[in-house]
């Protein structure tokens, strides 16, 4: 009697841990639009079959969503410190998976313009791009003047209105296609990622919601975002460039070394990550971290 109870009470035990890891089938996915978008482009037909995923511009709807106590969304891509700043404050029921974008904003300017004297146009004042320039502290004799969007900043930059701006990838890129075209040259003239560290800085994140397990997901968007991207072009050509808020097919496939799209997995990368936030002043702590 006693090895048959034995027996019960380890079948529930079994039984109770499968179902704890058990993976969901459908998906609903909430991202921002341009490049945190790409890192769902391989998988982006699978999710569609049996779930859902929304690309959004700007942050508001993201908050909103990861503080929801009953959000739809199994999983919210947002800047590394808007959600680990809302668990900071235990205001949502979201982990944090994973690290997919590492840093995507350049100094774009004709050449030796950081040497001279006027304007460097910045966008994302009390943001991640405000953060980031002035922990590099690059070496200009440049006044920075921060503008309400990049869009802004490129406005500013094909007008010559200013001598360099801050601008991120394929914005960039974009940019200098564009200025091209009315005879102006532009180049990227700095790497902010470069100048913060050697593997750039953790800026885009997977929250995904307590409890919940995407882990083949997770495992595709890895191989697909560190194997090079291949098959790029094809999804792009498939989901289309416009829903991702992308400025071509051309240079967004250009420009994925410099957009520095790679899945990792937050657990790995736990000193960048508190390094990072001490920006933001958020103490991070492995409690935020999806198990």
């Amino acid at each position: 009697m006693k090895k048959i109870f034995t027996c019960i009470i380890c079948l529930l035990m079994m039984l109770t841990y499968t179902g704890c890891s058990r993976e969901e089938k459908a998906v609903r996915i909430l991202c921002p639009a341009g490049a945190p978008s790409l890192v769902f482009v391989s998988e982006y037909e699978n999710i569609k079959k049996e779930g859902t995923i929304d690309f959004v511009d700007g942050t508001d709807q993201l908050i909103a969503e990861l503080s929801k106590n009953d959000s739809e969304y199994d999983i919210i891509v947002a800047p590394i410190n808007i959600g680990t700043n809302l668990m900071f404050k235990n205001q949502t029921n979201y982990k944090l998976k994973a690290i997919v974008t590492w840093g995507n904003l350049y100094v774009v300017g004709k050449q030796g313009a950081l040497s001279q004297q006027g304007e460097l146009a910045l966008f994302g004042e009390g943001a991640v791009p405000q953060k980031i320039y002035d922990t590099v502290n690059i070496q200009t004799s440049l006044t920075p003047q921060y503008y309400q969007s990049a869009s802004l900043v490129q406005q500013q930059l094909l007008a010559e209105k200013v001598n360099a701006g801050v601008l991120a990838e394929p914005l960039a890129s974009a940019t200098i296609a564009k200025a091209k075209q009315s005879g102006i040259e532009l180049s990227i003239l700095t790497d902010l990622q470069k100048e913060y560290g050697e593997n750039g800085y953790p800026q885009a994140a997977i929250f995904v919601k307590d409890g919940k397990n995407f882990d083949s997901l997770f495992e595709k968007i890895d191989t697909f975002t560190n194997q090079g991207y291949e098959g790029l072009q094809s999804y792009l050509e498939t989901i289309g460039i416009e829903n991702l808020s992308l400025p071509s097919i051309d240079i967004t496939v250009k420009t994925m070394d410099r957009q520095n799209v790679h899945y990792k997995e937050a657990s790995e990368y736990q000193k960048e990550i508190k390094d990072f936030l001490k920006l933001f002043n958020i103490e991070f702590n492995e409690n935020m971290l999806s198990s």
